[in-house]
């Protein structure tokens, strides 16, 4: 198939005439495009290795019934996320991150803050919620939206150029081969989950295996010349998480690596030595050929450690997640953006960042973060999580799917992680609904959420005067501020 032009792609007209060349061939066939969707389409057990649409006695989710997504709709849904992957694979954009893969990681300088000093002198915890940016760059041009998204925007976040998001670790979201493809053709790192039906070793390295499978049958990829090129930068975003334990931790890395995962993630949210000790065995074991990234980090001397014994990346946040209750059963400040602040010019890896970070792409990055983790905002409610095009369906006739955090009560239960009198241990997350999209343009494809996270970033940078995230991050004073509550009202529409 011939090869559009960015800009022809970004236009009505032309991309409706390339995606129909696209989808002329399954017009009279839908179900050949349709039936691997289908096959998502279960509860537990009936889409193995998928975690399919489970439901525990630890949900406590009110519904009435289930329903599936209606044909014609799932038509629409698959046009839109072929269109956001072509976007996202367009071969300027390959051959920018190709570009960025041989460069090497610019790690954000130290700036001048008097918001963020001034938060450290007084040992005052600033929210993310507590920051906005300043708008510069009255002198100079016009920043063109989308030659940005020609071009990028990539960051080197490990090995290899990325966009600065990352799928989080959740089951209920990436416990599914489709939701982890999507991820990864997206050119962002997508986290193999380790924790609910995925504690069991085997059923994680199937779940990447089938993540690989389902990649080679993406329908953008017919007559692309650069098939082999695409796979290949695909794969490379698959990280295989294990837990912070040498033995147990290895174990998994070695049967994620014999199915060909390359990038691992040492997942502690606990505070301790435990990480930097299993991240130091994958390093010995496995040598340079693996990216490693470790988290979540609590403190400077940490990641100090960290960076010393071979991560490539560091994970921080703990609490402040949409379903998470860590940080308020701990009594703990969710204090990353003073932490990610205190690491600039401190640490020469890139650093990600979980915890609502998703709600402010740019505030995040002028922090000095290198990618965002995101979960419920990728994919919740979306066909490439588990169960497919299957959703739970309220009183209201809203279609939902059960998200619940890795320490949700419902996931301890499918860890096995049960006291006696059928007690969850340690419950930290609560479990809620993941809502459908109903706004007509909005499709519920965890491609099209990126798309929209990406314009995000895009948007921050243009507001800055910024072609690049390195150039944001080099701004000096920084743009950072703090805000008011109705200033931060006043942002919002009302």
């Amino acid at each position: 198939m011939a090869i559009i032009p960015f800009k022809h792609l970004l236009d009505a007209d032309h991309g409706e005439r390339f995606l129909h060349r696209i989808f002329k061939p399954y017009e009279k066939k839908r179900r050949i495009l349709f039936q691997p969707w289908y096959h998502q389409t279960g509860g537990a057990g009936e889409v193995y290795p998928s975690q399919g649409l489970l439901l525990t006695p630890f949900d406590y989710l009110n519904f009435v019934g289930k329903t599936l997504l209606p044909e014609d709709e799932l038509w629409e849904t698959l046009r839109v996320r072929t269109y956001v992957l072509e976007i996202f694979n367009h071969p300027d954009r390959i051959k920018a991150i190709q570009a960025a893969s041989k460069q090497a990681f610019v790690p954000p300088p130290r700036t001048t803050s008097r918001v963020m000093e001034k938060a450290l002198r007084d040992d005052f915890f600033l929210s993310v919620r507590d920051l906005g940016l300043v708008i510069i760059g009255s002198d100079g041009h016009r920043i063109a939206r989308r030659q940005l998204l020609q071009h990028g925007p990539f960051l080197k976040i490990g090995k290899s150029a990325r966009i600065p998001f990352s799928g989080g670790a959740m089951p209920d979201i990436f416990g599914a081969p489709a939701a982890l493809a999507t991820m990864a053709a997206c050119h962002a790192l997508a986290c193999i989950p380790r924790n609910g039906a995925f504690s069991d070793i085997n059923r994680q390295t199937d779940l990447a295996q089938a993540a690989w499978d389902w990649l080679e049958t993406e329908p953008m990829l017919q007559d692309r010349a650069d098939k082999s090129t695409l796979l290949k930068l695909w794969r490379k975003n698959f990280v295989g998480v294990v837990e912070p334990d040498i033995k147990q931790g290895l174990k998994r890395a070695q049967k994620l690596f014999d199915v060909g995962i390359r990038a691992f993630r040492v997942y502690s949210p606990e505070p301790g030595r435990d990480a930097e000790s299993t991240v130091r065995e994958l390093r010995r074991m496995f040598g340079p050929e693996i990216e490693i990234f470790a988290g979540q980090v609590t403190s400077l001397v940490q990641a100090q450690r960290l960076q010393k014994v071979g991560a490539d990346g560091l994970y921080v946040g703990v609490g402040g997640g949409g379903r998470c209750t860590t940080a308020a059963k701990s009594d703990s400040a969710v204090d990353w953006p003073e932490l990610v602040w205190q690491l600039r010019g401190e640490i020469d890896l890139p650093i990600l960042v979980e915890g609502g970070a998703s709600d402010h792409i740019g505030i995040t990055l002028a922090l000095g973060a290198s990618c965002i983790g995101t979960t419920r905002m990728a994919g919740g409610g979306t066909i490439e999580s588990p169960g497919g095009l299957l959703y739970l369906v309220n009183q209201n006739n809203q279609w939902f799917k059960p998200y619940g955090g890795e320490a949700s009560a419902r996931t301890k239960y499918q860890d096995g992680k049960m006291m006696a009198c059928h007690i969850p241990a340690f419950v930290e997350g609560e479990t809620t609904m993941a809502f459908k999209s109903y706004i007509p343009h909005i499709r519920p494809t965890l491609a099209q959420n990126m798309l929209f996270s990406v314009e995000e970033l895009i948007l921050s940078l243009v507001f800055r005067g910024c072609q690049t995230v390195s150039e944001f991050q080099a701004l000096d004073p920084n743009p950072l501020r703090r805000i008011t509550y109705w200033g931060n009202f006043q942002q919002h529409s009302h």
